[in-house]
This record gives C-alpha cells, sequence and structure tokens, in this order.
C-alpha cells in the first residue's frame, strides 16, 4: 500500500468530490481516480459511490478513514521526532571510563563503524569538570542528577593462579581469604569500593600485600601468576585459556553493575548506541 494512495484518500473523503480534491492535490482528475481505483482494487472493497458528479464514501470508506489518518499522523510525528533528533545532533563525544577499561579498543573500532561521523574522546583519569550532553560515564557507581542505565551485571569473583594451591579447590572458603595476601587496586578506585563493600558486608578481612592504580597493571600482575585478586569476570574480559583461574567463595555472592550515566534521556539514540556497542563487546568476549 502506497503512502500517497492513503494521502489521496483521506483527501477525497474530507472533500466529497474529486474535482476539488484533485485541486487541492495539485494533481489531475484521472491520475487521482485512478489512485484510488488501486486502493480499492488492494483493499478488495468499494470505498465511494459515483452518484452522477458526486461522490458519497461508503461504508468501507467511513470504516477505514480513522485508520488511515491515524497512519499518517503517526508518520507525521516520526518525521517530527527524526527532525528534532536532528537538531540536537552530538558530533562529538567524551566517554569517561571510571570502570571496563579494558573494553577501550573494541569500543572505540565499534563505535566509530556505527557512528562514524562523531568524534570520539576517551578518558580514564581526569575527568571534566563539568557534565554536558556529550559527556558520558560508564560507571560501576550511579551518578546523582544523571540518568543511570544499567549495562550489564557481572559476577566478581578472586583470580589465582593456576599454579597456587588454591586453584584446585572447588570454592574458596572466608578463612581462604583471610589468610592469603591480596593485591587490590587504589581506594580512589570504583571496583574498589565495590569490593570494601562486599567484604565489609560479609565481615571479611583479608590481609592486602600491595595496591595499584591501574586496572590494567593489576591484570597484568595476576596474567603473570605474581598474587590474587577480585576479577570483575565480564567486563575484564576472562578467558579459560588465561593463567589464572576465577572461584567463587562459599555463601558468599559479590556483583557489580556497570551504568552508563549522563544528562540525555536514556531513549537517545546515542545512549542506545554506545550500550549497544558495551553490550555486544561484552557478551562477545565473556
Amino acid at each position: 500500500m502506497k503512502l500517497i494512495h492513503l494521502q489521496y484518500f483521506t483527501k477525497v473523503f474530507e472533500m466529497q468530490n474529486i474535482t476539488h480534491a484533485a485541486k487541492a492535490l495539485y494533481i489531475s482528475q484521472p491520475a487521482l481516480s485512478r489512485a484510488i481505483k488501486h486502493l480499492e482494487t488492494e483493499l478488495g472493497v468499494t470505498l465511494f459511490y459515483h452518484i452522477g458528479r458526486r461522490i458519497e464514501a461508503t461504508p468501507y470508506a467511513q470504516t477505514f478513514y480513522p485508520y488511515a489518518t491515524k497512519m499518517l499522523a503517526t508518520l507525521d510525528e516520526g518525521y517530527q521526532a527524526i527532525a528534532a533528533l536532528n537538531e540536537e545532533t552530538i558530533t562529538t563525544v567524551t566517554l569517561c571510563l571510571e570502570v571496563a577499561s579494558v573494553s577501550i579498543p573494541n569500543l572505540i573500532r565499534i563505535f566509530s563503524e556505527k557512528q562514524p561521523d562523531i568524534k570520539l574522546t576517551i578518558i580514564q583519569h581526569q575527568l571534566p569538570e563539568k557534565t554536558t550532553d556529550s559527556v558520558l560515564y560508564i560507571t560501576s557507581e550511579p551518578k546523582p542528577d544523571l540518568n543511570n542505565v544499567p549495562i550489564i551485571k557481572e559476577p566478581v569473583l578472586v583470580a589465582i593462579p593456576k599454579t597456587h594451591p588454591l586453584s584446585q579447590k572447588e570454592a574458596l572458603q572466608i578463612s581462604d581469604i583471610e589468610q592469603t595476601p591480596i593485591i587490590m587496586l587504589s581506594t580512589s578506585n570504583a571496583f574498589r569500593h565495590t569490593i570494601d563493600l562486599a567484604l565489609e558486608a560479609n565481615d571479611i578481612h583479608p590481609p592486602i600485600s600491595s595496591t595499584t592504580d591501574d586496572p590494567a597493571t593489576l591484570r597484568s600482575i595476576i596474567n603473570q601468576g605474581l598474587g590474587i585478586t577480585f576479577f570483575p569476570q565480564v567486563s575484564w574480559s576472562y578467558q579459560t585459556n588465561d593463567t589464572f583461574v576465577l572461584k567463587k567463595i562459599e555463601g558468599v555472592t559479590i556483583e557489580r553493575t556497570i551504568y552508563l550515566a549522563s544528562t540525555l534521556p536514556k531513549e537517545h539514540m546515542l545512549i542506545n548506541t554506545v550500550i549497544t556497542t558495551l553490550r555486544e563487546w561484552f557478551i562477545d568476549n565473556h
């Protein structure tokens, strides 16, 4: 069914006159008559009675008219929504990664494929002082006064080198954690906040052997079999061929949710693009 035929039908229905409707539509009367005939054939019903030079809407036309006008009105709303979105087009985006920094290379690649006209800037350490529509945060701590949209919820387990005796256990006991030195991120790190809260809630007090402020450095240390740490299973991209294994603590559940925080509404095209991009990457690498 052609959109223009619906437009022609509504005009004829409203004016009840083919000649006047044709003039209003700036087309010839025969062209309008053919369009109405085509629509009648497609619907399998007669839309108008021809009484001399007059026409009269049939019951079929009277039934169909509100649906046709609703369809045209909905389409017009769609045009207006696209026009409004086009006026709010964002050409530069600053993505502040407080967590999930391991996703940066693939995030840039996928985002560039989907949004080639948007310049992407990624910041990890010196966050901007002012939040605008073009500033987005990937965070595990919802930000007040911003729209926080969940991206993923992931388990946090204990990463243990495959050569370590604890790697052979089915599950760790709290006593294992409290008797084994653990490498942690610095207290200013958002992931460290998540771990500290979970440990406090479960009354667990592990000995901390050392700290680092860089998640990539911590992951490198664990990969080299130099220590034990808490490990977010999805966002840090654990693979079974890694040099370490992930173990649960018996009776203890530690999880974290990663959010995309911004001033933009969650329905905004840019928000959907970033969230879809991140979810695709996380799922493909989990």
